[in-house]
């Protein structure tokens, strides 16, 4: 005598949630499957989903709450912008600080911090902030301004993170 299987009809999930199993169509009496569920935020908060499952057992479905806070990375920069002074080519200036502050829910992670524009290679920069900054943390970018010729001279520190965030240096020359 072999003792009842029962079929698994469906398997839903609501909210930012997402499941894999190893369930399959169906299950014999005594026997098990594991249902993993993963929870994939997309934006900050709590966020409420549900897990259901339906088969042909006495008591379908079944239903198991899912809940979640998700966190998200912020990035403020200060100041926003920097403006050297005029400056002998080619001698460097004094550094000028920018301050990233995590102002989000979860770690920055910072994969690079870069200068990019027209004149780039007239700018220098150098930072603490590698290669992440905790939430409600802060760390320094420092940049320096060493010009090859009189004018204005424009570049962008440029931060490839979580957050996405970007500060222009601007200096303007007089021979």
């Amino acid at each position: 005598h072999r003792a009842p299987s029962a079929s698994r009809k469906s398997r839903t999930i609501t909210g930012a949630f997402s499941q894999t199993n190893t369930c399959g169509s169906t299950l014999v009496a005594g026997a098990s499957c594991v249902i993993s569920v993963s929870f994939v935020p997309t934006v900050p908060g709590d966020a409420n989903g549900q897990l259901t499952i339906a088969d042909s057992a006495a008591g379908s479905p079944r239903t198991v709450p899912l809940s979640g806070t998700g966190v998200v990375p912020a990035v403020s920069l200060a100041p926003a912008a920097l403006t050297f002074a005029a400056q002998p080519v080619p001698t460097a200036s004094s550094a000028q600080t920018v301050v990233l502050s995590n102002t989000g829910t979860a770690t920055l992670n910072i994969a690079g911090i870069a200068l990019t524009g027209v004149n780039a290679g007239e700018f220098a920069q150098s930072s603490n902030c590698l290669p992440s900054v905790a939430a409600g943390g802060n760390c320094a970018i420092s940049v320096t301004f060493t010009p090859s010729a009189a004018g204005t001279r424009l570049a962008a520190v440029t931060i490839t993170d979580d957050a996405g965030k970007q500060i222009t240096c601007a200096e303007v020359h007089q021979a």
